[in-house]
């Protein structure tokens, strides 16, 4: 039985590296935003997404997501976040959950933002759990992220987060569990009036460049489509819509990775 379990583990962490690189992000959920050009989306705060989108929320908004991956539970987060505007500065609190019952990894976050005419800052403090069967247990670190965004001119936006600046990262049995550090730039524009092209770049410490390229088109109030890719050494297209009404809204984003499978994106949303 040990052997059997030992050997599951084997394979498990073999797919998990190889799903985790082809994310890029790794224990961050994608999110919604176009090709996941999330450090300039102002539509809405995405959880772990650039913390100085929250500055544009005006109504408290509670929102939970699943992120599948390559249709395996066991490859999945599931994420729920929840928005409130105050006086002097928004805040936010979010919690991710990625994993089974015998490896799993937690992450909770309490984010504030708050904007400055044109200019939005925002800050995360995030706690990182994991847990290994046996005698390991469960492990912690801290980090942090933060994010701005800077509205040039009515139809231009340009934003940038960094995540992990501590390069924090878990030491067990000679192994360390780095958490990604993560630097992003990037630029909104509006075309028309419910046409935006949004484009990414950044950095990935020990991974490399990393970019996205995506639009969002708004049909009517009620309804939008998203298009766009992203990638590292290889393309990964993807294709989503959302749908809203009574304060509901729904969205839901398909990605296409040629080497492994697909991966579906969904998130609901209440305003209050």
């Amino acid at each position: 039985m040990k052997r059997f379990k030992i050997l599951f583990l084997s394979i498990f962490f073999n797919f998990l590296y190889l799903s985790l690189t082809a994310q890029v992000q790794e224990i961050l959920p994608s999110g919604i935003a176009p090709a996941g050009a999330d450090v300039v989306f102002t539509e809405r705060w995405l959880a772990f997404s650039n913390p100085a989108a929250l500055s544009h929320e005006q109504s408290v908004v509670a929102s939970v997501g699943y992120e599948n991956r390559y249709f395996s539970p066991e490859l999945s987060d599931e994420y729920l976040s929840l928005a409130i505007p105050t006086e002097y500065f928004n805040i936010g609190a979010s919690f991710n959950f990625f994993g089974y019952a015998d490896y799993h990894e937690m992450m909770a976050a309490l984010t504030f933002a708050r904007r400055f005419g044109r200019v939005a800052v925002g800050v995360e403090f995030d706690y990182f759990n994991m847990f290994l069967p046996d005698e390991v247990g469960y492990r912690h670190a801290f980090t942090a992220q933060v994010g701005l965004q800077v509205d040039v001119t009515d139809r231009c936006v340009v934003g940038f987060r960094m995540f992990n600046p501590s390069v924090s990262q878990i030491d067990y049995n000679d192994v360390a569990r780095r958490l990604p550090v993560m630097m992003h730039v990037g630029s909104k524009y509006q075309f028309i009036d419910n046409l935006d092209l949004l484009v990414e770049i950044g950095y990935v410490l020990n991974r490399g460049v990393d970019w996205a390229v995506g639009m969002e088109y708004r049909i009517m109030p009620e309804l939008l489509v998203r298009a766009g890719a992203r990638g590292a050494d290889y393309v990964v297209p993807s294709l989503g819509v959302g749908v809203g009404f009574a304060g509901f809204r729904f969205d839901l984003m398909a990605e296409a990775d040629l080497r492994i499978g697909m991966s579906l994106l969904s998130n609901l949303s209440y305003k209050f």
